[in-house]
């Protein structure tokens, strides 16, 4: 069963903004220099980020962000890019609607893909500061020096399992937003604990795998990969991976379905293929039906926006694990 989105997650997204005094006018984001930068009299301070100094603009207006995560952590602080990646003007794009209409509503314009950015579209953003993380701009790309003739680049780490969280706090600081994201913090807090203490035990006593099949080979995703980190922040047990499962960027590495028994220690897959002739050809295969998991039925279509990139997104993330432990809990319980 696929998890749909909760018809009232906007409003109450919303809601908790202008309660926390969010909703702010466009590109509203200037910052006081934190505990972690110091200042000069040419308007500028240096950023101790985590893969070095950075010297940003003491007054930040236009920020531009080349990732996939950032901007859904800027809108958190009422903060609205001047441009953004293309995934948040189209369809099927695994972020939460509030963000793409967030952006598209307060003028951003998109800079390519990710994967293929638009020079000439972030130079027309005229942007103050370039935000990035280090999977989609990594710090050998040959387009840094191009960008950096456009805004100093400040990046960060996304393939940790804590990035959404520090990448959110350190924006914060950045930003002098502090005041603003704890009322986000506090409520992501509550729900987790709300969670927690309904499903801990299931949590703790099952092993869980993020699997990924596509049409001849799978994988799975490692409690550190960008998709997980809300899973495991709910303590969830991890199925053992195999030493040459991750690779060293951390994304995982590629297997036939010959080697699907790899997968019989899990008690539990969520699965995030829901292509029609992937899931018929797992459906053929004798390994894939023989494991405990498919055995037991406790296969079970993972969470749809679970790249997480924010403290609201996050509290998406949460209401959606909180669907899907539920169906595991009725099937467990009806098994026993």
């Amino acid at each position: 069963m696929s998890i749909l989105a909760r018809p009232n997650r906007v409003s109450r997204f919303l809601g908790t903004l202008a309660a926390a005094g969010l909703i702010f006018s466009l590109a509203a984001c200037g910052g006081a220099p934190s505990t972690a930068e110091t200042s000069d009299a040419n308007g500028t301070r240096v950023y101790q980020s985590e893969f070095g100094p950075v010297e940003i603009p003491e007054k930040i207006e236009r920020i531009v962000s080349v990732d996939f995560y950032t901007p859904a952590a800027l809108v958190d602080l009422g903060v609205y890019p001047v441009g953004v990646v293309n995934s948040y003007f189209t369809e099927g794009a695994a972020i939460p609607d509030q963000y793409k209409t967030a952006v598209k509503d307060n003028g951003a314009a998109s800079i390519g893909e990710y994967y293929e950015l638009n020079l000439e579209a972030v130079a027309q953003a005229k942007p103050d500061l370039i935000v990035a993380t280090s999977d989609f701009l990594p710090l050998d790309d040959p387009l840094r020096e191009e960008l950096q003739k456009v805004a100093p680049i400040l990046t960060f780490e996304a393939r940790d399992g804590e990035s959404w969280r520090t990448r959110s706090l350190a924006l914060a600081e950045i930003l002098d937003k502090k005041q603003v994201v704890q009322p986000l913090i506090d409520e992501y807090d509550k729900r987790h604990d709300e969670i927690t203490a309904k499903y801990g035990d299931l949590l703790a006593n099952k092993a869980y795998t993020v699997f990924v099949p596509v049409a001849d080979q799978w994988g799975t995703y490692a409690d550190t990969h960008f998709s997980t980190p809300i899973l495991r922040d709910l303590g969830a047990t991890f199925r053992e991976q195999q030493a040459d499962e991750v690779n060293e960027a951390k994304f995982p590495n590629w297997f036939s379905y010959e080697k699907l028994d790899r997968l019989s220690n899990a008690d539990v897959i969520f699965n995030m293929s829901t292509e029609k002739e992937v899931l018929a050809a797992l459906e053929k295969n004798t390994i894939w039906k023989n494991l405990p998991a498919v055995q037991n039925e406790l296969v079970f279509d993972y969470i749809p926006l679970s790249p997480t990139g924010s403290f609201g997104w996050a509290a998406e993330n949460l209401d959606d694990l909180e669907a899907l432990l539920a169906q595991v809990q009725a099937k467990v319980e009806a098994r026993n």
